[in-house]
């Protein structure tokens, strides 16, 4: 994957068998769908890449905490979140708050961010 960053930060980073990942953003090279649920979905696609290249996967995901800039998409988050770590067998505690906004890198405003921490598929202390 190495996808590229929009800042001076990293993906991720691993440390004593976890995986630490940044917000993952519901667009791809700056396109975004308008839609809750696309921009939802995506961001887990583009939150499971980080993962696979960390050594992980959405299945090991212990934590996460999900961006919303608006309240009133939380039923619709939830519906696509649900479905994706339903797929995998997880079902990670979680943090979901409100933002202001996120950063304006995508064709379309950007409606949700999605970080994680989760375990390392293989850990040798």
């Amino acid at each position: 994957m190495t996808a590229k960053t929009y800042g001076p930060y990293s993906l991720f980073h691993v440390a004593d068998g976890f995986v630490y990942t940044s917000g993952q953003i519901g667009a791809v090279k700056g396109v975004a769908k308008p839609d809750v649920k696309s921009q939802v979905k995506q961001a887990l696609e583009n939150l499971a890449g980080v993962l696979e290249e960390a050594g992980s996967g959405l299945d090991k995901v212990v934590k996460t905490t999900v961006f919303l800039t608006n309240m009133a998409h939380y039923s619709a988050m939830n519906e696509v979140y649900a479905a994706e770590f339903e797929k995998v067998g997880a079902a990670p505690a979680r943090t979901c708050v409100a933002v202001a906004e996120l950063p304006r890198v995508a064709d379309h405003p950007l409606v949700v961010e999605i970080e994680a921490v989760a375990l390392l598929r293989e850990y040798k202390k």
